[in-house]
């Protein structure tokens, strides 16, 4: 796949470790884990583009723990409501944008846009077909965009590494990531790493 990374320049001398973890610390769990008893309400996202309520080209949502962060992936994804694996999100994903003040969506009938836009990875290329999961194995796009809304960056880092990514290397030192100030400029800030799609058990332990 085409791996590519787009950062607010402020983020230049973070990695995509801290980075994620630095995010995930203000996003918060939006109390869809078990037992999660941290303050603010329920707030399961909305998808946008897609034929009905539950499916879409984007799915975006808003941390309960601050009202600002936020969180929009980007693909082909739907979730499976009821259907047997139940509560899956599955189908492909493409690009994940973290920041600040979510905008867009169904109600407004545009796509989703941060206000703030931090970091943005796009080229995931992660996929999940639901005919392969179990409710014990619900494949890699369910893992990472659910660990997200909980809070959890552990299985995006692990994806990321799978697919030779170094996580721990500061944004403006790799040759696939560019300072949104300097996105303009540059036309080959791609990097070419192995492949995760159809990897649906690439986070099993």
């Amino acid at each position: 796949m085409s791996f590519a990374i787009t950062y607010d320049a402020y983020y230049a001398n973070y990695s995509i470790a801290s980075y994620l973890t630095e995010w995930s610390a203000a996003f918060g769990d939006v109390n869809h884990t078990a037992g999660n008893t941290q303050v603010g309400g329920n707030n399961t996202g909305g998808f946008y583009g897609g034929d009905t309520f539950i499916d879409g080209t984007q799915y975006a949502i808003t941390s309960t723990q601050n009202d600002f962060s936020a969180l929009i992936a980007g693909g082909d994804l739907t979730y499976s409501l009821f259907s047997p694996p139940a509560h899956t999100l599955w189908g492909q994903l493409d690009s994940l944008s973290f920041g600040n003040v979510l905008q867009g969506g169904t109600t407004a009938g545009t796509t989703y846009s941060l206000a703030e836009p931090e970091v943005t990875f796009s080229g995931l290329d992660l996929s999940t077909d639901i005919a392969n999961q179990t409710v014990s194995d619900r494949g890699v796009v369910h893992d990472v965009i659910y660990g997200l809304m909980s809070g959890q960056v552990q299985p995006l880092l692990t994806a990321l590494t799978n697919a030779g990514i170094d996580i721990n290397a500061s944004l403006d030192s790799l040759s696939f990531a560019t300072a949104t100030a300097d996105a303009a400029l540059s036309t080959d800030t791609v990097v070419d790493v192995v492949g995760v799609a159809e990897t649906a058990d690439l986070l099993a332990a």
